[in-house]
């Protein structure tokens, strides 16, 4: 009798020992497959879930997933490094409550269809309208000012940047003033003048998730603040 109870509750410590350990491991299996089948690709993937504790999972509730990968990309995000920490995910209707991450070299396009490479961007907050903080190097904006004025209007010049979102337009040694604007999702350069038109350098949607709210110019870094929409993106 007394071996029968040991072999109990040695069989009851391998169960529990299995759910306790085990089901994390078969949860960020499961998690990774479903980022798979959203189109999500990358390299040195890693996703790792956890819950407190661990057989919560078997509601299909996590307490967050923590996903690391480079050269990443999924629907219009593209990265070369994403560092993500998902929290309140429901793995059976694929929700997430919030979001906590970095990226580096984010790709966003221009309106002309060129990439244009974000050095560092964060985000944080609600995950289907998480805040976004873009950081650029001002030199890396100037030049795409003056694409996008030639690409948009014909005009050749060149684009100085100057705090807190000032700019002057030297066209055919003539110089004029403007501003850098965000409208509507999009960072446009708006001379004070109407003898120069506007020329939008970044806009939402067309393959970019974040739609813009404010820009800074501090130094020689000009930031971008926006939301974006993560959960939609990693669909899980």
């Amino acid at each position: 009798m007394r071996s029968c109870l040991i072999q109990v509750l040695i069989l009851i410590a391998v169960v529990f020992a299995l759910l306790w350990f085990g089901l994390p491991l078969g949860a960020s299996w499961l998690a990774t497959n479903a980022l798979n089948a959203s189109g999500f690709s990358g390299t040195n993937t890693k996703v790792d879930v956890s819950s407190n504790p661990p057989p919560v999972l078997l509601t299909g509730h996590a307490d967050s997933i923590h996903l690391t990968s480079t050269q990443a990309s999924v629907g219009d995000l593209h990265a070369s490094t994403i560092d993500f920490t998902l929290g309140d995910v429901s793995l059976l209707d694929r929700t997430v409550g919030t979001i906590d991450g970095s990226l580096t070299g984010v790709k966003v396009p221009a309106p002309d269809g060129k990439p244009v490479v974000v050095d560092t961007a964060s985000v944080k907050g609600e995950a289907s309208n998480a805040q976004a903080t873009l950081k650029l190097a001002r030199s890396q904006v100037e030049t795409l000012a003056a694409q996008q004025l030639k690409s948009q209007t014909g005009i050749s010049g060149t684009v100085t940047l100057a705090a807190p979102n000032k700019l002057t337009i030297k066209v055919g040694g003539q110089s004029q003033p403007g501003t850098l604007v965000v409208k509507n999702g999009e960072l446009d350069l708006v001379p004070d003048s109407s003898g120069l038109p506007t020329a939008t350098l970044l806009k939402s949607g067309d393959g970019n998730p974040f739609t813009l709210q404010s820009v800074t110019i501090v130094g020689d870094v000009v930031t971008l603040t926006g939301v974006i929409d993560v959960e939609t993106l990693l669909g899980l």
